[in-house]
């Protein structure tokens, strides 16, 4: 979880990505947000640093960042349930002395103890733990141009959890902590002691229900045994969620609050997910007058799309459980009877959907809507081509917002032009890697292309691993990773 202190400590200093439905008024905190002067600790002023700056703390869409006279510090939280339930704190490692060091850890083990925010007006709170008080005065905005951490569907998820309540996990004898799986419409949460399973919904962005509906419980030692039933009563009911940019998590809800991170799983799964499906309860023959039912084949690289009237193709790569495609350009045009194509089923393929398993198929889930799919068979005969191996003088032009082109270049070197600016580092074949099969190193980003907001996205594209599929025409390509995807074309 070091995104606190690289991406928090920013805010620090600063103050001195089942349906999605639209995002509720306290999901998003919004009199939270913004930058705070702390006022009084325990009922007594704060003292300010040696440079004179006052103690701070500003609240973001996924956590907090802060000043209390010493280092800079940062790390996960959400409002909800008129608490902020926040995880440890990333700080700075430098020793102060007094009174500076028990000032701020006074602050850092309030903000994650789940204190409770009293309101004093529009801008004054108060966070209130048992044997503690701060006192905040609102100074200011958060900037409008900052970057935000969307919250991650929770579908085709897994999440491995360290810590329940502000408390480490600590488990004689186990291999891992709990692990939540979450699939198209079911859960599981394997802990050392026992095994939880039960359906799920997700109510909004951040925003989670898990229905618990049948436990199986093993021979285990009295700790383990006592936390694990911790863990199968926090998680339960509706919980809302917050992500950091490395696939951090914090979940809370009921008065629980739990930190975990992302398993990564890049596109290991490909291989497993690749077959011919049809939709769930689609029309009969009958209905389609003798007409091919509509049908996705995905393979490990590649799709073939029939919408029930005309054909589509194109690269495919379900990375982290979204499919990222690129059409090749190639698609049949007939003129079709009323009713025969399925628009939804091609909307939603073509939707970079997330994908869980159901039995039987997969369920497509995207914010413009869901859709399930049963498998029919194996990939036929035939399908393929696709190459992921880079090249030394391979140009890439790159379609996507912005634009730009990556050179391959030899001694496994890259680099990436963009309007702002020019990006070199090295790249280099990731075999065994679940994350992808290539894995950029930028030496430094182009500071320009930082600033820009446009930019950024498509800069931070190409940084750690990354899937690569090159068409079988050495046309077109497809770079997916944790960043989203690119498309592309290669020039020859």
């Amino acid at each position: 979880m070091m995104f606190r202190f690289a991406a928090l400590l920013l805010v620090a200093s600063a103050c001195s990505s089942a349906p999605s439905q639209p995002a509720s008024r306290e999901a998003a905190s919004p009199d939270l947000l913004g930058k705070w002067r702390i006022t009084a600790l325990d009922g007594r002023a704060p003292v300010a640093g040696r440079d004179g700056r006052s103690p701070v703390i500003t609240f973001d869409e996924n956590g907090y960042g802060g000043y209390a006279g010493c280092n800079g510090f940062g790390g996960q939280g959400l409002a909800h349930e008129g608490r902020f339930y926040g995880g440890f704190a990333m700080s700075t490692a430098m020793a102060c002395g007094q009174p500076f060091d028990g000032q701020e850890a006074a602050v850092q083990r309030l903000l994650a103890g789940a204190p409770r925010v009293q309101w004093r007006g529009a801008d004054r709170l108060a966070l209130v733990a048992p044997d503690q008080r701060l006192e905040l005065e609102r100074t200011g905005p958060l900037p409008r141009d900052r970057s935000v951490t969307p919250a991650i569907p929770l579908i085709g998820t897994a999440w491995s959890f360290g810590a329940l309540d502000g408390r480490p996990i600590e488990m004689p004898g186990a291999r891992s902590g709990p692990t939540l799986t979450v699939e198209g419409d079911r859960f599981t949460l394997e802990t050392p002691c026992l095994t939880m399973k039960g359906s799920w919904t997700q109510t909004g962005p951040g925003a989670v229900t898990l229905r618990p509906e049948r436990s199986i419980s093993r021979t285990c030692n009295p700790i383990s045994r006592g936390q694990s039933e911790a863990w199968s009563q926090a998680m339960r009911g509706a919980l809302r969620y917050s992500n950091g940019p490395n696939g951090e998590m914090l979940l809370a809800g009921g008065g629980h609050w739990m930190v975990g991170d992302l398993v990564r799983r890049g596109s290991s799964e490909a291989a497993a997910l690749a077959g011919r499906y049809e939709v769930e309860g689609g029309p009969a023959p009958a209905q389609r007058e003798g007409a091919k039912a509509a049908e996705l084949i995905l393979t490990r690289n590649a799709y073939y799309l029939w919408d029930g009237c005309n054909r589509t193709e194109g690269l495919a790569i379900p990375f982290e459980r979204q499919l990222f495609l690129h059409g090749s350009g190639l698609t049949t045009l007939a003129n079709c009877l009323p009713g025969r194509d399925d628009a939804h089923f091609k909307r939603m393929v073509l939707a970079e959907p997330r994908i869980g398993r159901i039995p039987g198929g997969l369920l497509l889930s995207s914010p413009a809507g869901a859709i399930r799919l049963r498998r029919t068979g194996d990939v036929p005969p035939g399908t393929g081509g696709v190459t992921t191996r880079l090249l030394p003088g391979m140009r890439f032009t790159l379609l996507d917002e912005g634009g730009g082109t990556l050179a391959i270049l030899p001694g496994s070197r890259f680099r990436l032009t963009q309007p702002c600016g020019v990006t070199q580092g090295r790249w280099r074949a990731a075999p065994g890697e679940p994350d992808g099969a290539v894995r950029f190193g930028p030496d430094r980003p182009a500071e320009a292309c930082e600033r820009e907001s446009a930019a950024r996205p498509l800069q931070r594209a190409f940084l750690g691993n990354v899937d690569v599929a090159i068409g079988p025409n050495r046309d077109i390509a497809l770079f997916a990773g944790r960043f989203g995807a690119v498309r592309a074309r290669l020039e020859r």
